[in-house]
């Protein structure tokens, strides 16, 4: 991501504005993954489709761009940044050649109408909450995200937003555990955030 900070969103965004992945998932899992076995023969191809077919965190862009630049990028530039089984095991804070072209990727996608609502709206909040939030990063790193994140997610995120400001970080935890993510729109880690 641009921003280098992990965003949760916490509404839902119209099945339009960002695509499920239910339909079209299974073509993008088995291109990543069979340019992974084609890299490394000891990828476990059927296992690697899957886990990435069971993921229910990104959205249908970030699986495809994700497989496009798998097939970009040469295999000595990512090879040691995927497990055997196409997870990310690229450490934070290095330099993820995968997950940058990924970025880039997403970057460039135009944000929707509907999405630039939903930005404002869940900044709004945020800094409402805690005015130690800036409206204008959280904005941005919200644009950063918002084509990443399954309509499935974001559905389960909407509750959030609607939430009292005491409820809005124990809701997002809840979510997060619910798909096992740790992407987060409050800044910093959710673990480290107090309950309410």
């Amino acid at each position: 991501m641009k921003s280098g900070i992990a965003i949760v969103l916490l509404g839902g965004l119209l099945a339009s504005a960002c695509d499920d992945g239910t339909l079209s998932s299974s073509a993008s899992c088995r291109d990543y993954c069979t340019k992974l076995e084609v890299c490394d023969d000891t990828t476990d191809q059927a296992g690697c489709e899957a886990m990435c077919n069971a993921q229910r965190v990104r959205s249908e862009s970030y699986l495809k761009i994700r497989a496009q630049c798998t097939d970009k990028l040469s295999c000595n530039v990512w090879q040691g940044e995927i497990g055997l089984m196409g997870e990310d095991i690229c450490a934070s804070g290095e330099r993820c050649e995968l997950n940058q072209c990924v970025d880039d990727g997403l970057y460039d996608l135009p944000k929707s109408t509907d999405q630039a609502s939903y930005c404002s709206r869940v900044s709004s909040k945020l800094n409402a909450c805690d005015r130690t939030l800036e409206v204008n990063t959280l904005t941005m790193h919200c644009s950063d995200l918002v084509g990443t994140l399954s309509t499935q997610y974001l559905d389960e995120m909407s509750g959030c937003i609607e939430a009292d400001c005491a409820q809005v970080i124990s809701c997002l935890k809840r979510a997060a555990g619910r798909y096992d993510t740790d992407l987060t729109m409050y800044p910093g880690s959710l673990a480290a955030a107090s309950s309410p």
